[in-house]
């Protein structure tokens, strides 16, 4: 967990609102070897979405026979890649319940391939709930005061673990996002700018 923090026993909810690693991590460890790849499939990772002139990458999340590696998989660390664009579609997935098509350039019609399956009703449900306490009474508080926004913070270990980037996703009524702070250390430069974006529209 960031900076070593403990919450001990707590609901689900209370540790996605706290972005507590340790509980998916010991959740990913008790998956089948390709439950996170169907999943992340079903979040929009993966996917491909193709438009003339264009690269897009969502990032992938290949499945594991290692217990380990699926317990690092299953914080976002390990062999999981997201790009910003795919943790954007991850979040309108939630909003939407399935996948949306994004249109990228104006007149230009995208084509996807690799989507996964709409989201089961009451999955989509916990994980709009799980979202908005993240901003209520989670780690993206900074957000409180900019209306229904939905999101989940994150930091990723890389090069030698020494240092993270930060991250927050999410979405506020039709308009999904996600921020990527490059070499941020926590989430929190990465909720400002959001803050910044948001209060701009």
């Amino acid at each position: 967990n960031e900076g070593r923090f403990q919450l001990g026993t707590v609901p689900l909810a209370q540790a996605f609102a706290k972005s507590c690693n340790t509980t998916f991590a010991r959740l990913a460890a008790r998956l089948p070897a390709d439950a996170l790849t169907e999943a992340a499939r079903d979040l929009g990772i993966g996917a491909d979405f193709v438009i003339p002139g264009i690269t897009t990458i969502t990032g992938s999340a290949p499945p594991s026979g290692s217990l380990v590696q699926r317990a690092e998989n299953g914080f976002g660390q390990g062999k999981v890649l997201a790009s910003p664009f795919g943790m954007a579609l991850a979040a309108a997935t939630v909003r939407a319940g399935k996948t949306p098509v994004p249109t990228l350039v104006k007149g230009e019609k995208t084509k996807a391939t690799g989507l996964g399956r709409p989201l089961r009703k009451e999955h989509a449900a916990a994980l709009r709930d799980m979202m908005r306490q993240v901003v209520t009474q989670g780690t993206a508080t900074a957000l409180r005061g900019l209306g229904p926004v939905h999101g989940k913070t994150g930091t990723a270990q890389f090069g030698d673990g020494k240092h993270s980037h930060g991250w927050f996703a999410g979405y506020r009524g039709d308009v999904a996002f996600a921020v990527l702070v490059v070499g941020g250390e926590t989430s929190a430069p990465a909720v400002e700018i959001s803050k910044a974006f948001l209060a701009g529209l």
